[in-house]
């Protein structure tokens, strides 16, 4: 790791705990050049040790950048929020998704972003329904209703 100091390449690490909620690891650090003292945060690479098993039956390396890119357009409402929010809302998504199964599907990804945006954002959670086919509106009664599509649940 380098000083975000002076940018040395030698730093030491001084302490360093494992996260209890989040598969992360809290490290405290410090530059041998300068002295300068700061901390990291690590965390695995989804993109590492996930396959994500797409539609077709392919298998692929999850890849956020489309993640990041699908919670965007979810944003139609406000592209701001959309620059603001996408990456760390993606960042979210993939620390559930680390903590699951060996393989996850591109369901078990949008009930997530879903479920993740519902908390964050009700409108924006629902232009990602619409906009993955979570939701189909059907007319009863003269009123449009919403039913939603359940996430896979086998293993």
């Amino acid at each position: 790791m380098f000083c975000i100091n002076c940018f040395q390449k030698n730093t030491r690490v001084i302490n360093s705990r494992p996260q209890k909620k989040v598969p992360q690891i809290w490290r405290r650090r410090q530059c041998a050049a300068c002295g300068t003292t700061f901390t990291t945060r690590e965390r695995p690479a989804l993109k590492d040790n996930k396959l994500v098993i797409m539609p077709s039956g392919k298998q692929e390396v999850f890849n956020i950048g489309r993640l990041i890119i699908s919670i965007a357009k979810a944003y139609t409402h406000d592209p701001q929020e959309a620059k603001d929010n996408s990456f760390w809302l993606a960042q979210r998504v993939e620390e559930i998704l680390s903590t699951e199964r060996e393989v996850v599907t591109t369901e078990d990804i949008e009930a997530i972003t879903h479920d993740v945006l519902r908390h964050f954002d009700e409108l924006a959670a629902m232009q990602y329904a619409a906009q993955h086919h979570l939701i189909s509106s059907t007319k009863k009664r003269g009123r449009p209703s919403l039913s939603w599509r359940e996430p896979r649940t086998d293993e």
